[in-house]
C-alpha cells in the first residue's frame, strides 16, 4: 500500500507524523486517526511476537490507512519483508520512509543490506555512505558487518578485512561472528596468510555458521594445506571428512589429485584414479574431477581413456581454456599436430594470457616443418607472461642463436601442461 502523492510538507516530521503549529490544537478526529494508528500498530508488534508475520503486516498496513506516512509501520513491514528474503519489496518501503526522514542512519543501512542481498552492489554502496554520513554513531556492528560483505564482493579483500575485523572489535560476541570468522579465513587464504586463515578455521570447526558443516570447514583447512604444500596434513583433513561423509565428491576429487602429484610422500597413479572415478560416480556434473582423472590417465600413456575423460569435462564446460591446453597436449603425445593446433587456438581464444598455452604452442611449431619463426613469437609471448620461467628463457635463448633458415640444435621440447587451478580456480565455497 504505497502513497500516490508526495509526504506532507511545511512542518517538521517526528516519526511519520506532522507536528502541527503549537496554537492549531487537535480536534477529536485527529486524535482518533493517532489512536487507531497506535492501536494497530500494537497488533502488529503483538502478532511478530506470536511468529505470525502476515497477520502483522496485516496490521502494521492498517496504520498506514491512518497514517500513509507512518514510519514506525513502514519500518515494520520492511524488516518483515528482509526476514522472509523479499528485498526488493523492502527496499520500496525504505525509500518511502527516506522521503519523509532523509537523515534516518538506520534506514540507509537498511536499505544498503538490502541492495546488498539483491546484488547491487553500486547502489549498496550510496546507501551505506548515506548511512555512515547520517549516523550519530556509526561504530555499528551490523552496518560493518554489511559494508565488509559488500567490499568482498568487489573484491577488495584488505577493505574487507578490516571492516569485518572492526566489527569483531566493536562486539567480539556479534551474533554472526564464526560467520566472519569463515569470511576472514576465506580472506586469508586469497592473500596467502594461510597461519590466520588456519586459525579462523579451527576456531569455528565445532560450530560452523549455517548451512556449513564441520565438513565444509575440514575441507577448507585440508585446502590450507595444501596452498602450504603440507601434503600430509591436508591428506589428514580430508581423510576426516571421507570418514564422515565416504561420497564427498569435492574432498574425494581434492584427494585424487594429492595422489596425483608427485611431489607427496603418497604418490600413486592408481589410488588418485580410484578417488577420482569416486569422485565423478557421486558427481557427474562436475567437469573438474573428470579433467583429472584424464590428467591422471595422461601421466600413465593411457591415451584413449584420458582422450575419453577430457570430453567429458569440455562436454560440461566448454570455456575453461585449461581443459583445452591439456587436450593439445594429448593431441602432440599422438602426434596429431593439426588438431593439437586448433586445441591451443582455443585455449588461447578463452584466455590469451596462460604462459603454458604460448609454451606449447612454441614446441609444435618447432615439430611442424621447423617454423622457427612462429615458434620464436610464441616463446617471446610465454616469456612476457612469465618472466621468471628459466625454461622459456633457455629456449629463447638456444633458437635466437641458431643461424637463420638452420634447424634446431636440439629436438623440440616436450609441451607443459597447465596446473588445473592455475587460470580457472574453482574454490568451490559455499557462500553465505
Amino acid at each position: 500500500m504505497h502513497p500516490h502523492h508526495g509526504p506532507p510538507t511545511g512542518h517538521p516530521q517526528t516519526n511519520g507524523h506532522t507536528q502541527l503549529q503549537q496554537s492549531q490544537p487537535k480536534n477529536a478526529s485527529q486524535y482518533l486517526t493517532q489512536a487507531n494508528e497506535a492501536m494497530w500498530l500494537q497488533l502488529g508488534q503483538v502478532s511478530e511476537l506470536m511468529g505470525e508475520l502476515d497477520s502483522a503486516i496485516q496490521s502494521y498496513e492498517h496504520a498506514m490507512l491512518f497514517n500513509q506516512w507512518s514510519v514506525p509501520a513502514m519500518q515494520a513491514i520492511s524488516g518483515i519483508l528482509r526476514t522472509k528474503d523479499q528485498f526488493p519489496a523492502a527496499v520500496e518501503y525504505l525509500k518511502q520512509i527516506i522521503k519523509v526522514e532523509s537523515s534516518n542512519g538506520d534506514v540507509w543501512s537498511s536499505l544498503g543490506h538490502c541492495y546488498l542481498m539483491m546484488d547491487d552492489l553500486q547502489q549498496a554502496y550510496s546507501a551505506y555512505q548515506q548511512a555512515l554520513y547520517h549516523l550519530q554513531d556509526p561504530k555499528e556492528p551490523k552496518l560493518w558487518y554489511g559494508i565488509g560483505i559488500l567490499y568482498d564482493r568487489y573484491g577488495s579483500l584488505e577493505h574487507a578485512e578490516e571492516a569485518f575485523s572492526q566489527v569483531m572489535r566493536m562486539d567480539p560476541h556479534f551474533e554472526k561472528a564464526n560467520e566472519i570468522y569463515f569470511r576472514l579465513g576465506i580472506i586469508y587464504k586469497q592473500q596467502s596468510k594461510f597461519q590466520q586463515s588456519l586459525e579462523c578455521f579451527k576456531y569455528i570447526v565445532t560450530d560452523p555458521p549455517r548451512p556449513l558443516t564441520e565438513e565444509d570447514i575440514w575441507f577448507q583447512i585440508g585446502h590450507v594445506h595444501e596452498q602450504q604444500k603440507d601434503y600430509d596434513s591436508a591428506k589428514n583433513a580430508y581423510q576426516r571428512v571421507i570418514d564422515r561423509d565416504p561420497n564427498h565428491a569435492k574432498v574425494l576429487q581434492q584427494l585424487g589429485w594429492l595422489h596425483h602429484q608427485q611431489s607427496t610422500s603418497f604418490s600413486s597413479q592408481e589410488q588418485a584414479i580410484v578417488y577420482l572415478e569416486k569422485s565423478v560416480a557421486s558427481d557427474q556434473t562436475d567437469a573438474q574431477s573428470w579433467y583429472l582423472l584424464g590428467r591422471c590417465y595422461m601421466s600413465q600413456q593411457k591415451y584413449p581413456k584420458a582422450y575419453e575423460a577430457y570430453q567429458q569435462a569440455v562436454y560440461r564446460d566448454g570455456r575453461n581454456p585449461t581443459f583445452w591446453c591439456s587436450i593439445g597436449v594429448l593431441y602432440y603425445q599422438i602426434n596429431q599436430y593439426r588438431d593439437a593446433l586448433d586445441a591451443y587456438s582455443r585455449a588461447i581464444r578463452l584466455n590469451p594470457n596462460i604462459s603454458e598455452v604460448w609454451y606449447d604452442l612454441g614446441t609444435l611449431y618447432e615439430s611442424c616443418n621447423n617454423q622457427t619463426n612462429d615458434a620464436l613469437d610464441a616463446y617471446q609471448r610465454a616469456a612476457d607472461l612469465d618472466p621468471a620461467n628459466v625454461h622459456i628463457k633457455a629456449r629463447l635463448a638456444l633458437l635466437r642463436g641458431q643461424p637463420a633458415g638452420m634447424p634446431a640444435q636440439a629436438s623440440a621440447p616436450l609441451p607443459q601442461d597447465v596446473h588445473p587451478q592455475a587460470y580457472h580456480l574453482k574454490d568451490h565455497l559455499l557462500r553465505l
